[in-house]
């Protein structure tokens, strides 16, 4: 995916624990998103799973290749509300398909 515009804001600040391959993670690896490009996947927000919570979810500022970085996230399309609430402590299951690939612990949530 390209890098969505600067001025798009991205709310939840947090840490993402990507998946080895051998835990049933990302068979090439953590993403290698850098500062030109982000890493859009699916994710939800337990208790929901990906039948019921799936949406598109975007990760910015990551560290290329690490198995945990710091990174920001949004939901591309949905509003942080229901299903998709995410608050600090909040964990998102970020999914390729319906898999968990990787897991974004959320610390901080910023408005607008």
């Amino acid at each position: 995916m390209a890098k969505l515009p600067d001025d798009v804001p991205f709310p939840f600040r947090g840490r993402v624990v990507w998946l080895t391959a051998e835990q049933g993670g990302r068979s090439s690896g953590p993403p290698r998103a850098d500062d030109k490009v982000d890493y859009a996947a699916n994710a939800f927000v337990p208790p929901h799973t990906a039948q019921s919570g799936l949406a598109s979810f975007v990760l910015r500022n990551l560290t290329p290749g690490a198995l945990v970085s710091l990174a920001e996230g949004r939901w591309l399309v949905v509003e942080n509300a229901g299903p998709y609430q995410i608050e600090p402590g909040t964990v998102v299951v970020i999914t390729e398909g319906s898999k968990p690939v990787g897991y974004f612990h959320v610390e901080d949530v910023r408005s607008g």
